[in-house]
C-alpha cells in the first residue's frame, strides 16, 4: 500500500454577506461564538462590517483554511441561529499537505504560484511538477438551469454553465520509505563528522532502473532554495568513472585479461603533461584487473589509447551520458559535453580516469548500472503507478530497456572486477564479512579558477550487492568532506563506510543473511539440499566452496557462523568430522 507522503485535505473560507447578517438581531451573539471557534481575519470587524452593509457589499471574507471540524462547529452555531438564507456561507477548496516532508522534499517539491486561470496552485517542483496533470482536480461541464439562490434547479430563463469536480490522481514512487530513512541517516551522520559542502545518495535496483532511494544535502528549510542535487548538480566523477571505459575496452577487444599494461614508474608523460598514479600500488606491468583493483590512472591512460575518439565518444553515447537519463523528475539538468572532434590531446586521458568530463549522480549510476545488470542501459523512474480517486490503474512505469550497451560477457567482467576491488583493493571499508560485494572508490580533484584545487575532492563510492546478480547498486558522494589528514578525505574512508552502512542495514531491514541471500533471486531453494541427498560425513569447504556449507547447515540444523570475504581458506570442524558429532561449524574467508 505504501506510505501516504503528499495528500490534500478539505478547507473553507467562511464568508459573510453584510447586506443579510448585519440586520439580524443576534449577529452579536453570532460573532462572538464564531469568534470562539477560530480568530476573525478582519480586523476591526464591526466597523468594517456597517461600512461593507452601507455600501451595499454582498461579500466579507471573515476565516481562511477552515478545517473540516471548525465547519462542523460553525454549522451547529448556524442551525442555532436559523440562518437558512445565506447570511453566512463556505467557499471550498483544497491543500496539500505532505508527512515525512523534510526528507522527500526533493523528489516530491512544492506546490508552487496560484493560477487565476486554473484557479488552483500549480506544481512547481520535482514529481508536483512533473505529474501536475495528473495530480490536479478536473472539472466536467454540465449544463442545466438554476437560480442563484442555494443553488436550488427551479424554472428559470438563465442558463448557468456548472462543473462537476474529478479528484486528482494518487501517485505511487518506486520510493522504499525505510530504505530511504536508511540513506539519509547514514548520509547525515557522515556530514556531521566531514562537514561537506554537499552530499548525495542513490539507490537503484540495477535490473530495471527503478529508483529506491534519492538523497540531496544540505536542505533548506525554504522551498526556494531547494536543490535535488541527484539531478540538478554536475561533477567530475573520478574513478567511479573507470568501469565505463574497462568495460569499452573490453567490448572492443581492445584489451583482455592475459593484456599487460607497462607502468614502470607510477606516472607517464602525455602532452607534456604526468599523470600519476596516487600511490606506488600501480607500478609494473599490470593486468587490467589490478588496474581496477589498485585504482591506477596511469593503467586506464594506457588503455584509453587503444580506443580511438570515435569509439570513446561511441561508448558515452551509448552509456547516456550525453543526454538526459529522461528520469520523471522535473529539473533535470542536460549534459553539456564537447564532441570528439574539438577534444584536445588530454581529453581521452583524463576522461579514462573520470576527470574532464562533468555529468549528474543520476547519470552516472544509470551507466554503471548498465556495466554490471549484463549490459543494458535502462531509462531510470520513480513513479511505479498513477491510480485514479476509486484506485483504477491508469498508468504503470515498467522498466524500459533503452539499448545493449556491452555484451554480457564484458558486463561479467566488470561485476567480478568490482567484487576483486573490495575484496582485495581499494574498495575494502565497502565490504560486509559473508556477502558478495563488489564496487569502486573515487576521489576526483574539485575544479577552480585557474585549475585543480589542491586538497579538495568529490570523494565517492559506487557499489553492488549480490556482486554475481545485483539488486541494489548505491552511489554515495560527498562534496569537499574535511578531514585532519588530506587522504582521509578519499572515497574509502568517507563514502565507502556510509555505503557499507547502509547496506547492513538494508540487509537486516530485508532480513538477508549470507545464508538465504538467493531470495533476491526467487531461488531460495538453491541454498537447501535435497531431501534425497544425505551426506554423512562433513566435506572440505576449500574445494566445495562455502555454498555446500550452507546447504548443510540449512539440512541438518547446524548453527554456522561465516568470518571475512572471499574463498574458503579454513573451516571447523575439519574434513571428515562425522555430521551426526557436529552443532557449529565454522568458515573462514580470504
Amino acid at each position: 500500500i505504501g506510505r501516504e507522503l503528499a495528500y490534500d485535505v478539505d478547507i473553507y473560507k467562511v464568508i459573510i454577506d453584510p447586506k443579510r447578517f448585519y440586520v439580524l438581531e443576534k449577529k452579536d451573539e453570532i460573532i462572538k461564538e464564531l469568534k470562539k471557534v477560530k480568530p476573525f481575519t478582519v480586523k476591526n470587524f464591526q466597523v468594517n462590517l456597517k461600512d461593507n452593509y452601507d455600501k451595499n457589499k454582498r461579500y466579507m471574507r471573515v476565516m481562511n483554511k477552515v478545517n473540516e471540524a471548525e465547519k462542523s462547529e460553525i454549522d451547529e452555531i448556524l442551525l442555532k441561529y436559523k440562518m437558512q438564507s445565506n447570511e453566512i456561507f463556505f467557499e471550498y477548496s483544497t491543500e496539500r499537505q505532505y508527512s515525512s516532508y523534510y526528507e522527500m522534499a526533493p523528489i516530491i517539491g512544492f506546490m508552487g504560484a496560484f493560477s487565476i486561470i486554473e484557479n488552483r496552485k500549480l506544481g512547481a517542483y520535482g514529481i508536483e511538477r512533473y505529474y501536475d496533470k495528473y495530480l490536479k482536480e478536473n472539472q466536467i461541464e454540465k449544463n442545466g438551469y438554476y437560480t442563484n439562490f442555494r443553488n436550488l434547479l427551479l424554472p428559470t430563463n438563465k442558463k448557468n454553465n456548472d462543473f462537476l469536480e474529478k479528484n486528482g490522481n494518487n501517485i505511487q514512487l518506486t520510493i522504499d520509505y525505510y530504505i530511504q530513512y536508511i540513506l539519509d541517516d547514514e548520509i547525515q551522520k557522515q556530514i556531521k563528522k566531514v562537514t561537506p559542502k554537499s552530499a548525495v545518495g542513490i539507490i537503484m535496483d540495477p535490473s530495471n532502473g527503478k529508483i529506491l532511494a534519492m538523497s540531496s544535502y544540505p536542505r533548506s528549510e525554504n522551498i526556494a532554495y531547494l536543490n535535488n542535487r541527484a539531478i540538478r548538480s554536475q561533477y567530475e566523477m573520478g574513478s567511479i568513472f573507470k568501469p565505463i571505459i574497462m568495460a569499452a575496452a573490453y567490448e572492443e577487444g581492445v584489451i583482455d585479461d592475459s593484456t599487460r599494461l607497462d607502468n614502470p614508474n607510477g606516472y607517464i608523460m602525455r602532452y607534456g603533461h604526468k599523470i600519476r598514479d596516487s600511490d606506488s600500488h600501480g607500478i609494473g606491468e599490470i593486468s587490467p584487473k589490478t588496474v581496477m583493483r589498485v585504482s591506477s590512472n596511469v593503467g586506464m591512460s594506457l588503455i584509453s589509447e587503444k580506443l580511438e575518439p570515435p569509439i570513446f565518444e561511441k561508448y558515452l553515447k551509448n552509456f547516456n551520458l550525453y543526454d538526459k537519463t529522461g528520469i520523471d523528475l522535473f529539473g533535470e539538468l542536460a549534459p553539456r559535453q564537447l564532441p570528439y572532434k574539438k577534444w584536445d590531446g588530454m581529453k581521452k586521458y583524463t576522461m579514462s580516469y573520470g576527470q574532464g568530463i562533468a555529468i549528474t549522480p543520476l547519470q552516472m549510476i544509470s551507466a554503471l548500472a548498465t556495466t554490471v545488470n549484463g549490459g543494458i542501459y535502462y531509462e531510470p523512474y520513480i513513479v511505479d503507478s498513477i491510480k485514479s480517486s476509486d484506485g483504477i490503474t491508469i498508468k504503470k512505469n515498467i522498466a524500459e530497456p533503452k539499448r545493449r550497451v556491452i555484451s554480457e560477457a564484458t558486463s561479467k567482467k566488470i561485476r567480478e572486477m568490482l567484487r576483486d576491488a573490495v575484496e582485495n583493493g581499494t574498495g575494502k571499508n565497502g565490504g560486509i564479512s559473508g556477502y558478495s560485494i563488489g564496487g569502486k572508490t573515487g576521489t576526483a580533484q574539485i575544479s577552480g579558477r585557474g585549475g585543480y584545487l589542491k586538497h579538495e575532492y568529490m570523494s565517492s563510492f559506487m557499489g553492488i550487492f549480490p556482486a554475481e546478480n545485483p539488486r541494489y547498486i548505491m552511489l554515495i558522494m560527498f562534496e569537499k568532506p574535511t578531514a585532519k589528514r588530506y587522504w582521509k578525505k578519499f572515497g574509502a574512508w568517507v563514502a565507502a563506510p556510509v555505503f557499507k552502512n547502509t547496506l547492513e542495514r538494508i540487509l537486516k531491514y530485508k532480513e538477508i543473511t549470507p545464508e538465504n541471500v538467493d531470495i533476491l533471486d526467487g531461488k531460495r531453494e538453491r541454498n537447501i539440499l535435497p531431501e534425497s541427498m544425505d551426506i554423512d560425513l562433513l566435506p572440505d569447504f576449500r574445494k566445495s566452496g562455502v555454498r555446500l556449507a550452507l546447504m548443510i547447515a540449512n539440512k541438518y540444523n547446524i548453527e554456522i557462523t561465516i568470518d571475512g570475504k572471499g574463498r574458503v581458506i579454513d573451516q571447523f570442524p575439519k574434513p571428515g568430522t562425522k555430521i551426526e558429532d557436529i552443532k557449529k561449524i565454522k568458515i573462514k574467508l580470504r
